[in-house]
């Protein structure tokens, strides 16, 4: 099955609410695959409709019992939940110690509740993206409540705490100085404050102590309410749900617009962040830029804000940012019509088998776009000042497909970069030169193209490219 039919396939069976296919999209996003992105972009335009509660808190606490017995409120009014649950992992097999499945195990019965469990693997900086892509998965899927249940209080658990809209920090009656080591990490982005195991003694001080906290902070329009509750009989969840709905009536106004906001600006910037470092380790070969950078300033050959620069200025230079139809402006000019070789076209049957080979590479994509035009979908990967160009038919009559089916798998155009298609087009046309296109189009990244006929240039397709203007 071609890989844009399987993964149309797979959008559908998520919009419909399918639980296999939503844990296979789960799946795909906790593993990186590569077909993820575009499956997000698929689906995002039917996410935003959930409501996303997340919580977090020490060890023994009761996170999993208090999301538990939120769900199950939620089911009572009708409501469809799915659980991300982030679990450590064993240090033996690297697997989730599932301790959730024990205390929601009723709720793995129940139909109109999807349960996620996440593995750390001692490394949450992904974790905090795959968190937030499942949750977008759930959303496109119908689930109108979503609540995410982290490890416990630290500063990786706060980003993966960013993506929820409310923000529950669930603590206990004991926990000492344990309140003083949460302060810098979530105050700052804690909505609500629940006080669990409120049976035992102490549990006013504890809210005491809260409060004193909360006075010293900024918190802006919102102030975070306590609530004491007991999740394993109930006490207080109606509470609890009645503040929820409060904050939630916050988040429409204007002001909670605006920390809607600074959400979502904090998910890109953690994706920008992981990009930007994904391209760093991959700048020398296997090795990477980074590591070897590391090298030098342990031995004390530079200096670290040396080598932060020096890292940054390769990647300004071009060397894992260009755009793949944009001439660097450190590359020099040649003096006829062409300015660079803009990319090397490779036919492949499919983007995900033909991807292997040049990930281990280190040739990792950095623009996937189909040119609906062409019935193609591309896979633009950098290669110095150029780029390597993966093309995949998405339609049997495409002329990818035709390429391939007459010739196989393999190089199927050069593509030079122009100041002026079409004044290139005129002149080569005025010279004879036999041309597939005389009317430039628009292609990848919006770049006017056409081709010239192999039979000009020696048996091999060329693409002029113009880039688009800006």
């Amino acid at each position: 099955m071609p890989d844009s039919r399987a993964l149309e396939e797979l959008a559908e069976g998520v919009l419909a609410g399918k639980i296999p296919r939503v844990a296979r999209a789960i799946t795909w996003a906790e593993s990186a695959d590569s077909r993820f992105p575009r499956l997000l972009a698929r689906l995002f335009p039917f996410t935003g409709r959930a409501r996303v509660t997340g919580l977090t808190g020490s060890p023994g606490a009761g996170k999993s019992t208090l999301t538990a017995a939120l769900a199950r409120k939620a089911r009572a009014a009708g409501r469809r939940v799915g659980i991300v649950a982030v679990d450590p992992s064993s240090p033996f097999s690297g697997g989730a110690i599932l301790g959730d499945r024990i205390r929601m195990q009723d709720l793995y019965t129940d139909p109109g509740v999807l349960i996620r469990s996440m593995a750390t693997r001692g490394h949450l900086g992904g974790l905090a993206r795959a968190s937030a892509d499942a949750v977008d998965v759930l959303d496109a899927a119908g689930y109108e409540e979503i609540l995410v249940e982290t490890v416990g209080v630290g500063q990786d658990e706060v980003e993966v705490f960013r993506l929820a809209e409310s923000c529950v920090v669930v603590l206990t009656p004991g926990m000492g100085d344990d309140i003083q080591a949460i302060k810098a990490g979530l105050m700052e982005v804690a909505d609500l404050f629940v006080v669990n195991k409120a049976d035992r003694d102490g549990s006013d001080r504890v809210v005491q102590e809260i409060l004193q906290m909360l006075e010293l902070g900024e918190h802006g329009a919102w102030l975070p309410p306590v609530v004491k509750t007991v999740a394993t009989t109930g006490a207080g969840l109606d509470e609890l749900i009645v503040k929820l709905a409060e904050h939630r009536a916050f988040l429409d106004g204007p002001e909670g617009a605006q920390r809607k906001r600074e959400r979502t600006k904090k998910r890109i910037e953690g994706l920008v962040r992981e990009e930007i470092l994904r391209r760093l380790e991959t700048l020398k070969g296997d090795r990477g830029a980074l590591e070897e950078s590391a090298a030098r300033v342990e031995g004390r050959q530079e200096d670290p804000i040396s080598a932060a620069r020096a890292l940054a200025s390769r990647i300004d230079r071009g060397s894992a940012g260009a755009a793949p139809c944009s001439p660097s402006k450190k590359s020099p000019k040649s003096p006829g019509l062409v300015s660079r070789i803009s990319h090397l076209g490779i036919a492949v049957k499919s983007l995900a088998e033909g991807s292997a080979f040049w990930d281990l590479l280190g040739l990792h994509e950095e623009h996937r776009e189909e040119v609906s035009s062409q019935k193609v979908l591309t896979s633009f990967r950098p290669v110095g000042e150029s780029f390597l160009e993966l093309l995949e038919s998405t339609s049997p009559d495409g002329l990818i497909a035709k390429a391939i089916e007459k010739r196989g798998p393999g190089i199927h155009h050069l593509c030079l970069e122009v100041g002026d298609v079409r004044a290139t087009l005129a002149k080569l046309k005025a010279a004879g030169v036999r041309l597939v296109n005389e009317e430039p189009f628009v292609g990848a990244h919006d770049c006017l193209v056409a081709f010239v006929h192999p039979a000009s240039t020696g048996g091999i397709l060329v693409e002029l490219s113009e880039k688009a203007a800006s």
